[in-house]
């Protein structure tokens, strides 16, 4: 844990101060220690910096001087960080497999390292941004605090495109970080505890967790389509360059293999009871129960339209069909195929991203991309809002209760609409808009969040973000411009998760 929270020392913090002040000592405390230093601290325009060697030497860091680059070095666990003086740049980086460094991120300091009296000073700030910890200032009491974060819980793993994309496990507080694998992993899936994954290279199925590390499951080369309710659902693959072979399912307590159908099968997608599926012969879709016993045959009358699974969209106790492989009247049946309605005779393309509910949301792209709903049991179309022609496609982003929010993906104009069409109008400029637990969440420039209206939209991470997703009372943050993973409250307080590089990553 000492050397964890050594690496806090690379970065200033923001304080109330606005001169110079070294009148008075300023304190650090740590985890509500106070960190007793050879010299103080020292507070100039506003900017903490703090002894490098006594602080470094205190937390059990790894720390060296090149008095020739005139840069301090400090690692643990194999990350890294490069401290010039008189320089307002510092680096971060990892070592890989191989032993190489890998440099992931840098970062503009307000003020540089420097010497005074005879010793090193860093500024303190981020560490709570890039390594775990909380950092705040008390400019009445002249005092750092740092929380560690040592005793929050669960572990992230991810796939380290810093090295391989091999598989690593680190703490959600920045702290632990070790490699699970050697393997380059991909599919990386959570339940009961463990991560189960592909090998990229031979597409053998493996699973690992903190304490018992990896174990190979199924030394096959498979397509994993979901693991639930104490199996592995999977299609033994007839070679690494087909995408076609028969179903299994794998019993992750007694080790179990089953067969579920006859023949090879293709587009295989687990949704509910059913496993749904093609054949290479002809154009029907199929289902097949979860044990193997039963195998519906799924079509929608026109024997010229093949149906794929990866285009029908699981929506409650429906499916829904654009009518063709990409785009046509728009038809709902039963989860067993029975019961096929169609409810338009035009094209339409479903809107991926909406909460299932009691109206359905599609596009009419022959009509300058106007966005519609219908119930669910095909009564009460209505127009909900009319494109035009400057919009070359639309994007359904989100939707929350009765209302959905869209855009232009031409444009980063977003809207908002009711499903009866009522309160069309402006929310606000973003690359991407979430709503979880009636807020909305933002994303261009930073990351921001606030009423489902935008009208209070508070900025809660400051840099360019790649994606995020929002989890109970967090957001886990991929960045933009060195993929690290982040975690922020709804109130702006950043940690920084990992070291590497993240490619795909998973946690409970």
């Amino acid at each position: 844990m000492k050397k964890f929270l050594t690496l806090l020392l690379s970065f200033g913090i923001m304080v109330s101060a606005a001169h110079a002040s070294a009148e008075r000592n300023v304190e650090i405390y740590i985890d509500g220690e106070l960190l007793q230093c050879e010299v103080s601290p020292v507070n100039i325009n506003g900017r903490v910096l703090v002894p490098m060697r006594t602080i470094f030497e205190a937390l059990g860091a790894e720390v060296s001087w090149d008095g020739a680059g005139r840069t301090v070095w400090a690692s643990r666990n194999g990350e890294f960080i490069c401290v010039p003086l008189d320089s307002n740049i510092l680096s971060t980086g990892v070592n890989n497999s191989d032993g190489a460094a890998v440099w992931v991120d840098r970062f503009e300091l307000d003020v540089p390292a420097r010497i005074i009296d005879d010793y090193t000073y860093v500024p303190v700030r981020a560490v709570s941004e890039t390594l775990g910890s909380n950092v705040s200032w008390d400019g009445v009491t002249q005092r750092v605090t740092i929380d560690s974060r040592k005793n929050v819980e669960g572990v992230v793993y991810y796939s380290s495109d810093s090295d391989y994309q091999k598989l690593y496990l680190v703490g959600k507080n920045g702290i632990g970080r070790r490699k699970l694998s050697d393997n380059s992993v991909c599919e990386l899936e959570m339940y009961d505890g463990y991560v189960y994954y592909i090998s990229k290279d031979n597409k053998f199925l493996y699973r690992a967790n903190d304490s018992e590390g990896e174990s190979l499951l199924i030394d096959k080369s498979i397509n994993k389509i979901a693991v639930d309710n104490g199996y592995v659902y999977y299609q033994e693959l007839d070679s690494l360059t087909r995408k076609s072979g028969i179903l299994y399912r794998y019993n992750i307590y007694s080790g179990e293999i089953e067969r579920l159908t006859d023949n090879s099968v293709q587009y295989p997608v687990k949704y509910r009871d059913y496993i749904y599926f093609n054949l290479s012969n002809d154009n029907r879709l199929y289902a097949v129960n979860l044990d193997g016993t039963h195998v519906n045959i799924m079509d929608i009358g026109d024997k010229d339209e093949k149906l794929y699974p990866f285009n029908c969209i699981f929506f409650g106790d429906y499916i829904l069909v654009e009518n063709g492989a990409w785009y046509g009247n728009l038809t709902r049946m039963n989860l067993d195929g029975s019961n096929v309605r169609t409810f338009t005779q035009s094209n339409v393309l479903i809107c991926r991203k909406q909460i299932p509910s009691d109206r359905i949301v599609y596009i009419k792209p022959e009509k300058g991309q106007d966005l519609y709903s219908i119930c669910i049991d095909g009564t009460d179309e209505r127009i909900i809002h009319e494109g035009d022609a400057s919009w070359i496609d639309m994007q359904v982003l989100a939707q929350w209760e009765n209302t959905v929010y869209y855009k232009n993906s031409m444009r980063e104009e977003v809207y908002r609409v009711n499903l009866d069409g009522s309160e069309n109008t402006y929310v606000c400029y973003a690359d991407d808009v979430k709503v979880f637990d009636g807020r909305l969440f933002t994303s261009y420039q930073g990351l921001y969040t606030g009423s489902l209206d935008a009208s209070d939209l508070t900025k809660i991470y400051d840099r360019p973000v790649k994606d995020f997703m929002v989890k109970s009372k967090n957001v886990y943050i991929t960045d933009a411009q060195s993929s690290r993973l982040y975690i922020t409250d709804f109130y702006g307080t950043k940690c920084a998760v990992t070291a590497d590089s993240v490619g795909e990553w998973v946690c409970e």
